[in-house]
């Protein structure tokens, strides 16, 4: 049984921002090649820290799993990091 906890939004804006850095690196790794998708994966980064701190201002809690959005973007930045590495180790 899968546990899923949000408040807020989170359980919408998280999937939908690290989906749309996924599609970013999909469509921007055609068109640029390899370093297409860590610039995807960047963009998708940056749009969970500016929406996250957008909707989390004042003090509302949107969150997932007590992670508030824009923390999200920690773990989306270390794939982006990670690909990086693997683009320039290979």
């Amino acid at each position: 049984m899968l546990l899923i906890v949000w408040t807020g939004l989170g359980l919408l804006i998280v999937p939908l921002l690290i989906g749309a850095g996924i599609v970013a690196a999909m469509f921007l790794g055609d068109i640029f090649g390899p370093i297409g998708t860590s610039v995807g994966l960047a963009i998708g980064t940056v749009l969970l820290i500016v929406v996250g701190r957008a909707v989390n201002r004042h003090h509302n809690e949107h969150t997932l799993y007590g992670i508030p959005v824009q923390h999200w973007a920690w773990i989306q930045g270390f794939f982006t990091a990670f690909s990086i590495v693997l683009i320039l180790t290979s």
